[in-house]
């Protein structure tokens, strides 16, 4: 999953690379790719009036009591909304908010259509004590991105995941994460077997075949 951190100088509607680095940075330069899914982390800025030389002139908004919402748009009143993320968790400084945007579907599909890539509004804003505060509002780039590729499973089969599959299964040349993982052998009468391999105080290994019931 690709990652990507806004810093979001909320006085001057403006993209920053980073708290610690102060540059403006242009919000269509950001990569958004139709058919992914990005990570976000999201950080408010509040420009100050310090003068004072080497101190940083943005100081963090704290996400305590914020309901942050992100929508990808074609920028207008009641138009269309291609994409968007209303449920966000915040870290326990609450310095930044954090979550997933989906960029698989059908709206941005069909803003795109037969190009590589379109122009649509980035558009983020909090609500607080139920009044809503729009922080960032800027044009963005979707690019299209690889191909997607879906499984499709056969008729009466279900699909595993690796990882439920690593579950599951024995691997034929043994799993380093599970050392000493064995598995079953069942005769035509319902006896069972647990097959595996075992280490001896010597340091030789012996193959072991124990009855289960």
């Amino acid at each position: 999953m690709a990652s990507l951190n806004l810093t979001i100088d909320t006085t001057n509607d403006a993209l920053l690379a980073g708290y610690y680095a102060p540059i403006t940075i242009d919000p269509q330069s950001l990569p958004f790719y139709f058919g992914d899914t990005i990570s976000l982390k999201v950080q408010l800025l509040n420009k100050t009036n310090t003068t004072l030389a080497g101190s940083n002139p943005y100081t963090i908004i704290n996400t305590a009591g914020l309901q942050l919402f992100m929508f990808l748009t074609d920028g207008k009143i009641g138009g269309t909304i291609y994409t968007q993320q209303i449920s966000w968790n915040t870290d326990p400084t609450f310095s930044y908010f954090f979550s997933t945007l989906s960029l698989n579907t059908l709206a941005l599909q069909t803003l795109l259509g037969m190009n590589t890539s379109a122009t649509c509004w980035l558009q983020i804003g909090y609500v607080q004590n139920g009044l809503p505060v729009t922080v960032f509002s800027q044009q963005i780039v979707i690019s299209v991105g690889i191909p997607a590729t879906n499984l499709v499973v056969p008729a009466g089969l279900t699909p595993l995941s690796a990882e439920v599959a690593n579950a599951m299964f024995v691997h034929l040349d043994g799993n380093p994460n599970n050392p000493g993982q064995g598995f079953f052998l069942v005769t035509p009468n319902g006896k069972k077997l647990f097959i595996c391999a075992a280490d001896n105080p010597d340091g030789t290994a012996v193959f072991q075949a124990n009855p289960v019931n």
